[in-house]
């Protein structure tokens, strides 16, 4: 359920469509963005499916995640590895020094939310590290 209301703006993550490409491991939807609206937020839900992964990328702004259900591994910028499981919680900085990849290694779908920076609610873009380092 989806309630836009003047105090408060409910949803249940269970009523979501998710969407994305065919044959695509990740889907997601947008949870709270400009049209919320909100002021300084944009957040948002998605899945990767079992062995999908999430390649590194990062953005301009502070990003904060949480895994709500399986279990992954979260490659930073330096290669270093953190284990995810249900109620992890992680902050990635802004630019390249806050890049990161999520993978998952179960057979259960990895379930995440994330919150960031986002002046007028409008997403920021993602610069994907294979990208800069292909234009190198």
């Amino acid at each position: 359920m989806f309630k836009l209301t003047k105090t408060v703006n409910v949803i249940n993550l269970r009523d979501l469509k998710l969407k994305g490409r065919e044959n695509s491991p990740i889907k997601g939807v947008v949870l709270f963005d400009e049209n919320t609206p909100t002021k300084f937020l944009f957040s948002g839900f998605f899945t990767i499916n079992p062995n999908g992964k999430l390649n590194m990328h990062y953005h301009n702004c502070e990003e904060m995640q949480h895994v709500i259900h399986g279990c992954g591994i979260l490659r930073d910028s330096e290669n270093k590895e953190y284990q995810l499981s249900p109620g992890t919680t992680f902050y990635c900085h802004a630019g390249s020094k806050g890049a990161h990849e999520i993978i998952n290694v179960s057979d259960l779908p990895l379930q995440i939310i994330y919150v960031y920076y986002a002046p007028k609610g409008k997403r920021v873009s993602s610069t994907h590290v294979a990208d800069m380092e292909d234009n190198s």
